[in-house]
């Protein structure tokens, strides 16, 4: 059995049954709400026969491993069998497992079926003449301690009994010898079959319209029971199909699932074609089908192409091995399913076939739309980065390039006239804005990795104190007069990470941190550890985060809201970040404000490879 199997808890309301106590229906309840906590789906049934309903809830829905529980208590009838006995004999295509109190699970193999009694064609008659022979008995009694007791009635009531309870035919055979054992042991002349009185004659007669009456109206109820039964296990196999077809995830699993519903509710073969650069191809099929002949894909493209029938039954290439019909959606067509003309047989089952097209083709048209709106989605993330990516090189690029351009040219043009001083400030700003260029660039490309996969770690032995105090050097020179205070533990247990990535990723946050924050404040960077986890802190004392984009924060090109953060970068450090660090297995996040309205506190954590005992940190 596959674990990732879809299974449903089944239970079977009757209607002749006693309604249940209410501490029954509160066990049944929370039998089904538990069900449904565990991942599985519920059904409730309706029938008289308890076998009969779940085998056939079995049938229409492709169920192949049928779990019931052995009861503990005590059997109440010896002389009747158990529903796992009944189970056993009656299942078809389906593995039976009996779950005990002291086993698991236990497969039941399966057995030659007996034939019990109820399904002799005689069993009717045999119990009519057990009522008559009730009756006779009571009134010879009856007889012995009363002379004028209507003895008929005990008679009339046996042939009621047969009609309400065995049906029209027993019923007759309980009036034919109810008539004859009333005449033959208890009307003068007795012991002989003459009619002495023709009011008696009235008497007969009114057994037989008794039986007539009671055995009609019964087989009319019975088989009233027989159709509500079927039509609510039809509603139930439509409501299950339903819930796999809404939870099918992709065009072509919305297809399997209708082909093996299909193939359930028909009991042979089904396929399903779906269109396919303007033609049908086949998308799913139950059992396995590699291709469909010639004859099949025409009648096939008969039925997409006039949206009706065609195939095998109908007017159109009736050679064919398949039945076609057309799969119509609410807007247009979603494909073409077709089913074994031999499967469908009642109009019950047309009904229920017609049904289950009709939620087949919204499933493909809902999962055509859903691929449709991720490619859309993804059409507009992509023209929402192709603008980001304009805008920033039409300013985060431009204007150091402006910049440089600016000094190399007042270089060659007056250099010889300028000052020392003038030339180094020059030369200076070349510098500084080359830079600057240099991390825009390998911020696009390192996001270019990012989006596009290509993004691979490895994984190796780090402390962090290392990689931190790796990052601080590297932004020493952009400091100008800003403080950094590192915060470290004499002892930190070392984590598996990438240090180039996880390096370039606090670099990014470092600068960050000095692009917002004010010359001689502070920049706290602080690293401890927890049982499970390594986590790494970095403060500043800028303006802070509004709370409002707290949640924005690691979006790509993501700035502040004002006009002097145009300086301050592309927007991508940030989510660089999130990306490498994630890559690695880690989380980050943003807290702000955290000193009195202002500073901001970048916290990533890296997990350990194995916890830490809470007294040894």
């Amino acid at each position: 059995m596959m674990m990732d199997a879809p299974w449903v808890v089944a239970h079977v309301e009757r209607p002749n049954a006693p309604a249940p106590s209410p501490t029954a229906s509160a066990r049944l309840n929370d039998a089904l709400k538990l069900a449904e906590q565990l991942g599985g789906s519920t059904v409730v049934l309706t029938g008289d026969d308890l076998v009969t309903s779940t085998l056939d809830y079995a049938r229409l829905n492709n169920v192949t491993q049928i779990v019931v529980g052995k009861s503990s208590h005590p059997r109440r009838n010896p002389f009747r069998k158990t529903l796992i006995t009944s189970l056993l004999e009656a299942s078809k295509g389906a593995a039976l497992h009996v779950i005990t109190e002291q086993a698991e699970a236990e497969a039941v193999a399966p057995r030659p079926a007996r034939r019990s009694l109820a399904s002799w064609p005689w069993a009717g008659q045999l119990g009519a003449l057990g009522l008559v022979g009730l009756s006779t008995a009571v009134a010879f009694l009856t007889d012995r301690i009363s002379d004028d007791a209507n003895l008929a009635m005990f008679f009339m009531l046996g042939v009621l009994a047969s009609g309400l309870t065995l049906g029209l035919w027993p019923a007759l055979t309980a009036a034919a010898v109810s008539a004859f054992v009333y005449n033959f042991f208890f009307l003068d002349p007795r012991l002989t079959i003459w009619i002495g009185h023709p009011a008696d004659v009235l008497t007969f007669a009114v057994f037989f319209v008794a039986a007539l009456i009671t055995g009609w109206l019964t087989g009319r109820v019975r088989d009233q029971g027989r159709a509500v039964s079927r039509r609510a296990a039809a509603v139930a196999a439509l409501l299950a199909a339903s819930r796999r077809l809404s939870s099918a995830v992709g065009h072509e699993a919305a297809a399997q699932v209708l082909a093996e519903q299909l193939a359930a509710a028909t009991n042979g073969a089904a396929v399903v074609l779906t269109p396919s650069d303007d033609d049908i191809v086949l998308t799913a099929a139950t059992p396995a089908l590699e291709a469909l002949p010639s004859v099949d894909l025409a009648a096939a493209r008969w039925a997409w192409e006039k949206g009706e029938p065609a195939g095998a039954g109908t007017g159109t290439l009736p050679n064919s091995a398949w039945t076609f019909r057309p799969l119509q959606g609410g807007r247009a067509r979603a494909g073409v399913a077709g089913v074994e003309p031999h499967a469908v047989h009642a109009e019950e089952d047309e009904r229920f076939v017609g049904a289950l097209l009709d939620q087949g083709a919204v499933a493909l048209e809902r999962a055509e739309f859903a691929a449709q709106a991720a490619d859309a989605q993804a059409l507009l993330r992509s023209d929402r980065l192709r603008s980001a990516l304009l805008n920033s090189v039409s300013h985060d690029l431009r204007t150091p390039l402006s910049t440089v351009l600016g000094s190399v040219t007042t270089l060659l043009d007056y250099g010889k006239s300028l000052d020392k001083a003038v030339q180094r400030d020059l030369m200076l700003s070349i510098r500084e804005e080359a830079e600057r260029l240099n991390r825009y660039v390998g911020d696009l490309l390192d996001m270019t990795r990012l989006e596009g996969g290509a993004l691979v770690t490895r994984r190796e032995w780090v402390d962090l104190r290392d990689v931190l105090g790796a990052a601080v050097d590297r932004v020493t020179r952009r400091l100008e007069s800003r403080q950094v205070v590192r915060d470290f533990p004499p002892e930190l247990t070392m984590v598996k990470a990438d240090p180039s990535l996880l390096e370039q990723a606090l670099v990014n946050i470092l600068e960050n941190a000095i692009a917002y924050s004010q010359d001689g404040s502070r920049i706290e960077v602080a690293a401890y550890e927890d049982r499970a986890n390594v986590v790494i802190a970095i403060e500043d004392e800028g303006r802070g985060i509004p709370t409002a984009q707290l949640e924005q924060v690691f979006e790509k090109f993501r700035r502040m809201e004002e006009s002097t953060d145009r300086g301050k970068g592309a927007g991508l450090g940030l989510a660089i970040s999130k990306g490498f660090v994630e890559a690695m297995g880690g989380r980050i996040a943003a807290a702000s404000p955290i000193h009195d309205g202002r500073g901001t506190r970048i916290l990533i954590s890296l997990p350990k490879e194995r916890q830490t005992p809470e007294q040894l940190l």
